[in-house]
């Protein structure tokens, strides 16, 4: 795992910095959560919700929603296709996205097209790089301690 001003990068993960979300192959579906960046900029999450399983979505569209002290707002899918299971545990205990944000998926999507999508994503060295560059232009204070 790479640290980025104090910021977790796992560099075994795929990653839509702008939207600061994570993906992870999980078999046939992909996971998807948030980052150790998203995590700080939020503050303590103290609601999670996520959509049901069933429902199709675009990528960019909103798969989770979450709410802190200080925020409000919807976690992209960084993939398109059918949202297939959500971590009740997210929704129940939502402070562990706080404690552990690449342990702690949302919701998994079994994709439309898996390929086409994955090259809109960084993972590895180039994914380090990028976050490096967003962390320090929006300059974001992470703790270090996921």
């Amino acid at each position: 795992m790479a640290i980025v001003s104090n910021c977790n990068v796992p560099e075994d993960l795929f990653y839509w910095v702008e939207k600061h979300v994570w993906a992870r192959v999980a078999g046939d579906l992909i996971e998807v959560g948030i980052t150790d960046a998203a995590q700080t900029l939020a503050g303590k999450v103290l609601v999670c919700r996520i959509k049901k399983p069933g429902r199709a979505l675009k990528r960019g569209s909103s798969g989770a929603s979450l709410e802190s002290g200080k925020w409000v707002g919807g976690v992209s899918t960084p993939v398109s296709g059918i949202l297939e299971e959500t971590n009740g545990e997210a929704e129940s205990s939502p402070e562990i996205l706080n404690q552990a944000p690449y342990q702690s998926w949302l919701f998994r999507i079994r994709p439309d097209n898996w390929d086409q999508d994955k090259a809109l994503l960084v993972t590895g060295q180039a994914a380090v790089d990028a976050y490096r560059e967003k962390i320090a232009a929006d300059n974001i204070p992470c703790q270090g301690k996921t």
